[in-house]
């Protein structure tokens, strides 16, 4: 009896976190009740996700509408590869600009990209954050490395794998792009596959899309500690079907202001590659554009999050 008492107190106190911030995030508020559920590292673990970057981090107040600057002249940044540099980006004067890079999925469990939902920038956050900065940074290096492993690293991180028990490809994979610092921090996160009987007791009454998202993340974990397993097979947990609902106080296209005095539209052609066009203010002078570590992010809480890469895209792929 004392165990059916102890897990309704665990459920809601899951439900009242979730209202927190995206898709949920434990808060302290874990009592004693619940810890007798679960062990003190499980309980740990779940009051923080790796990465926390959301639509709440973004700048909502100060933004343009989608037909801003349609007619205006865009100068291609591909055309201006020689006002980049990988440590500062691109250097830009006032005017117009747009490009395509190379992003990933930031949050599995929900729906890609489409057309109807606007993306402001936000930065990345969370107890992760510096490693999957450090990660998608580190790719520019390393073009040989197929964006598939850095985004299966990304999921990894995100689903609280534990990276001794990947692939050694995979393995090979994360020590080039990180250092053994980075490796030994991610071993604080990580999680055990978790039964299915497990994860029904943890789940029974929780809300979408936390629910949703728990036990997606425990098959991921689960997949990734299988040798055989293709990203095919990962990307489908991933990626949710479906059209996630838009927002129409933020429609697809809409520009918002970047923390550097410019404003950025993105327009997301699938979580792996996201389309920016800039305009930078006379008032804003000469601005720096250096794409990693920016997040687009969903005006719809249920689309992806789209962390940026330097890598820019100038030819068909």
């Amino acid at each position: 009896m004392k165990r059916n008492t102890l897990l309704p107190a665990l459920l809601c106190l899951l439900c009242f976190s979730t209202a927190q911030a995206q898709f949920g995030k434990l808060k302290d508020a874990l009592n004693t009740g619940a810890a007798s559920l679960l062990n003190n590292k499980q309980l740990k673990l779940l009051q923080n996700q790796p990465i926390t970057t959301n639509f709440d981090d973004c700048n909502k107040s100060e933004i343009l509408p989608p037909e801003f600057g349609a007619d205006s002249i865009k100068k291609k940044l591909c055309d201006l590869k020689s006002l980049y540099s990988s440590t500062e980006g691109f250097s830009l004067k006032p005017g117009f600009y747009t490009g395509t890079f190379k992003s990933f999925c930031l949050q599995a469990g929900t729906s890609g990209p489409d057309k109807g939902n606007g993306y402001l920038y936000a930065p990345l956050a969370g107890p992760k954050e510096k490693i999957a900065r450090t990660l998608i940074a580190n790719w520019e290096q390393h073009p040989e490395i197929e964006q598939r492993k850095v985004q299966l690293l990304l999921w990894a991180i995100v689903a609280k794998t534990n990276f001794s028990k990947l692939s050694p490809d995979l393995q090979l994979t994360a020590a080039t792009l990180l250092n053994k610092n980075d490796l030994s921090s991610l071993g604080s996160t990580m999680v055990d596959y978790l039964s299915g009987e497990a994860m029904s007791k943890l789940t029974a009454n929780l809300p979408e899309p936390a629910k949703t998202i728990i036990e997606i993340e425990n098959k991921i974990r689960g997949l990734m500690y299988q040798a055989n397993a293709s990203y095919d097979q990962i990307e489908s947990l991933a990626m949710l079907g479906g059209i996630a609902p838009a927002d129409p106080n933020f429609p697809a296209g809409v520009w918002g202001l970047h923390p550097d005095g410019y404003y950025i539209k993105y327009l997301p052609h699938s979580y792996t590659r996201t389309e920016v066009v800039i305009y930078v203010p006379q008032k804003a002078g000469a601005i720096k554009y250096l794409p990693v570590g920016d997040v687009a992010v969903p005006a719809s809480r249920g689309c992806q999050r789209l962390g940026q890469s330097n890598f820019l895209l100038c030819t068909a792929e």
